[in-house]
């Protein structure tokens, strides 16, 4: 008797499942997602918002872009999981957060433009 082995009944679900979290990997906020504990939430759409609409749209915004994304996730990878790293970007990122909602950008649910 052949065996197989049996997928989920919607593989393209997963293909889906799979394929957002590799862009979460590729564009995340690394640091606001290590503060705020997830890439889903109100702080981090706002910020995730102001990346894509404000600071992609100009060279010195992208090349600050290229940047972080070159040195936060080592970042989080050493010090993600300190009481002192997560406390020391919290009360920056809150402060950019709402005035950044209080210049109008929104902190609904939001999907990332592709880089």
């Amino acid at each position: 008797m052949a065996r197989y082995k049996l997928y989920s009944s919607n593989p393209m679900g997963d293909y889906s499942k799979r394929l957002a979290k590799k862009r979460r990997k590729k564009n995340g906020c690394y640091v606001a997602t290590c503060v705020y504990g997830s890439y889903d939430c109100p702080e981090v759409w706002t910020l995730r918002r102001y990346r894509d609409n404000t600071l992609g749209s100009t060279w010195y915004g992208r090349l600050f872009i290229k940047t972080y994304y070159a040195v936060s996730p080592t970042l989080v990878k050493w010090f993600g999981k300190t009481k002192w790293f997560k406390k020391l970007w919290r009360n920056k990122l809150d402060k950019m957060v709402k005035n950044l909602q209080d210049r109008g950008v929104e902190s609904t649910p939001y999907c990332d433009k592709e880089w």
